[in-house]
């Protein structure tokens, strides 16, 4: 049921715009909350899903995806940990291997590319992998005989996007108030125009 959810969730997440007609802002966030009470590791605790080297592709991956501006980052909000949790308890053991087999190909490309690992690479070799990567997704996207979800890079920019937009920074960038106001049962009204004495 809740891998379920999640993908119904996910799906919602990866639409443009991020929130697609009939799923709100809370289904996002009580989605984040949920993946984020399961257990999301702690920010540099031990993953279980994602081993050292796919940690290392994935968070330099979302930093490209979502770099630090005015909001901070997506590691900074712990997207890698979030990605992580997905895998290990919300996802099929298949659809978390070829997530995986996805994530193991950066390092080999970005060796051809560059003769480093994709974390390693100068930012602008980064941007440049990227943007090959969504390019061949722009391209399956554009193709009535391709199918974009089949390429891993698809669930790269959803998840990356669900976990930075279910996180507090997230939703604050989007101007989603995550704390109300103040609230105040008892007070005199004439302060406000109202009432008064007759």
């Amino acid at each position: 049921m809740r891998r379920r959810r999640a993908l119904r969730i996910l799906g919602a997440a990866g639409a443009a715009p991020l929130i697609a007609p009939g799923w709100s802002v809370s289904d996002l966030l009580s989605l984040g909350l949920d993946v984020r009470r399961e257990g999301s590791p702690a920010s540099g605790a031990a993953l279980e899903a994602l081993n050292a080297e796919q940690a290392r592709a994935f968070t330099a991956l979302s930093d490209v995806i979502i770099p630090e501006t005015a909001t901070p980052s997506a590691s900074a909000v712990g997207v890698t940990e979030f990605v992580d949790t997905l895998l290990t308890g919300w996802l099929s053991e298949d659809e978390r291997d070829w997530f995986l087999a996805g994530i193991d190909t950066i390092d080999p490309l970005s060796q051809r590319a560059y003769q480093a690992a994709f974390a390693d690479c100068a930012p602008e070799s980064q941007v440049a992998i990227v943007a090959a990567l969504d390019a061949e997704l722009d391209r399956l996207r554009n193709d009535p005989d391709s199918d974009e979800t089949r390429n891993f890079f698809y669930d790269v920019k959803r998840f990356t996007l669900a976990g930075y937009f279910t996180s507090e920074a997230g939703l604050q960038s989007l101007g989603y108030r995550i704390v109300p106001g103040a609230f105040e049962g008892c007070v005199v009204l004439d302060q406000y125009g109202v009432g008064g004495r007759r």
